[in-house]
């Protein structure tokens, strides 16, 4: 890299809309921004409204990088059968399995993968061949021709398992670019995949995300910035000053009644879902949880929109709205950027998440957020009525190493029946504080303290990592301080 001043301090690579949330929607980069940082976002949507208004309101300069030769998607579904033990990993295996009952052309990819990962398990060199040729691979001149015009002193990628994110992350090494990776999710780690690159540092949740760095990728303790999540700082200011009924009203359901909230997923991974909502709404209707309860049931972005959408499932939820039952769609934009979402529904979720007597799930990262806001979750390991295969079945999201590891803390409940289901809820209804210090220990281990000041936090990380170690110090000592 050439000596010319550098042009941005701090570049955040933003190709997810969950990274969007994270670092637009927190306050993050206004902190920066008001500790002289020049910051920029790179995306392959620069005209995604959420960024274009954050980025015009703060100051930020927006860059677009899309390669001009993409990968294709079947190199990304074939890695993981030359880098990972994916016989092992529950979440890796169901891709396989998935992908059989595709076209033939992804049936005989999957074969192919499959051969591959054999031949691995008793010729280890080809993994080591495999990687360097992907090193090769993301050797892509216009990322450092793109990385050398913006000329940033450190770049952020969230997403690195992307492909994109991962050859950005190489331009900046082969740049000589501070690097780090600051996670937008906690399944990234452990069921996402090998990175395609690394990087100088990393921000990680808590301490079961550092853990996995450590265990994954051997990074130094010293190298990893345990910091919280910055979106869920939102929660905490929630839980102290909430403002639910409004939302509540606009749905149509009484602000003055209990209600719970049923976080959807795909069918991809919850195939029965939409029979376990209908069943859930019946006993509503029918006053099994008490003649005031009411139902809200959300939809996630992949029930509306992408590959694993079925809108099948939009018309039976729409059926089932009453007096006592509603459904909220969650806020999208039309984007590029993968379920990229209005910063008024996290408001909206947030607030909604606080004021239900129970979230009800299938496997989500909503069972973090309720215990955010101090509110039990109960997670649907269960096929309704049906007993299918284990590897179509909802039952196995249980065992994804991120869910396997949240479970182990014993603070959300799971129900493997419809008895069992209406059990747990029944309990949390009646005695709201159930399993309470469990519930505290698992959001522990997941997000560190819940004291509102992750986005402070990653703020000094990112002072730290650009050299400014006494600025963030003084700033550190100040908020303790004040707090």
């Amino acid at each position: 890299m050439d000596n010319r001043p550098s042009n941005i301090d701090i570049c955040y690579i933003v190709s997810h809309g969950f990274a969007a949330r994270m670092v637009l929607q927190t306050g993050l980069l206004k902190r920066l921004r008001a500790e002289g940082k020049s910051v920029a976002l790179i995306t392959p949507d620069a005209n995604d409204e959420n960024l274009k208004l954050a980025c015009e309101s703060e100051g930020i300069t927006l860059h677009e990088f899309r390669e001009s030769k993409p990968r294709s998607a079947n190199y990304n579904r074939m890695r993981k059968y030359f880098l990972e033990d994916i016989k092992n990993n529950v979440a890796l295996w169901e891709k396989y399995r998935v992908e059989k009952r595709f076209n033939l052309n992804r049936r005989l990819l999957a074969y192919f993968g499959m051969a591959m990962y054999r031949l691995n398990k008793v010729f280890p060199f080809i993994r080591q061949r495999f990687k360097k040729y992907e090193q090769q691979f993301l050797d892509i001149p216009e990322a450092r021709e793109f990385l050398e015009e913006i000329n940033p002193r450190l770049v952020v990628a969230t997403y690195p398992v992307g492909f994109q994110e991962g050859i950005l992350l190489n331009a900046a090494s082969q740049l000589n670019i501070q690097t780090c990776i600051h996670l937008l999710s906690w399944d990234n780690i452990t069921c996402k995949g090998h990175f395609p690159a690394l990087a100088d540092k990393y921000i990680a949740w808590g301490p079961v995300m550092a853990n996995e760095f450590q265990e994954f990728y051997k990074i130094k303790k010293t190298d990893i910035y345990e910091c919280g999540v910055p979106h869920f700082d939102l929660h905490h200011q929630v839980k102290n000053d909430p403002n639910i009924a409004p939302f509540i009203e606009k749905l149509g359901l009484n602000p003055s009644k209990p209600y719970l909230f049923f976080a959807m997923s795909s069918p991809r991974f919850a195939p029965c879902e939409i029979d376990i909502v209908e069943h859930l709404a019946g006993q509503i209707e029918a006053g099994i949880f008490g003649e005031n309860m009411q139902l809200i049931a959300r939809p996630h972005p992949q029930n509306v929109v992408g590959s694993m959408a079925d809108k099948t499932w939009l018309g039976r939820l729409d059926a089932l709205v009453s007096d006592r039952v509603k459904v909220d769609y969650p806020q999208l934009v039309d984007s590029k950027l993968q379920w990229s979402m209005k910063q008024s529904d996290m408001i909206r979720l947030s607030n909604m998440l606080y004021g239900a007597a129970c979230c009800i799930n299938s496997g989500s990262t909503v069972s973090i957020d309720s215990f955010m806001v101090d509110t039990p979750a109960v997670i649907t390991a269960f096929d309704a009525h049906e007993e299918r295969d284990y590897w179509f079945s909802a039952k196995r999201v249980t065992d994804f190493p991120h869910m396997k590891k949240f479970l182990s803390f014993k603070g959300a409940s799971i129900s493997r029946s419809f008895d069992e289901l209406t059990a747990h809820l029944k309990n949390y209804i009646e005695n709201p504080k159930a399993n309470w210090e469990a519930r505290q220990h698992a959001r522990y281990m997941e997000t560190g303290e819940n004291d509102g000041r992750a986005t402070e936090r990653v703020c000094e990380a990112l002072l730290e990592i650009l050299g400014d170690k006494k600025v963030a110090q003084k700033n550190l000592r100040q908020s303790v301080k004040s707090a």
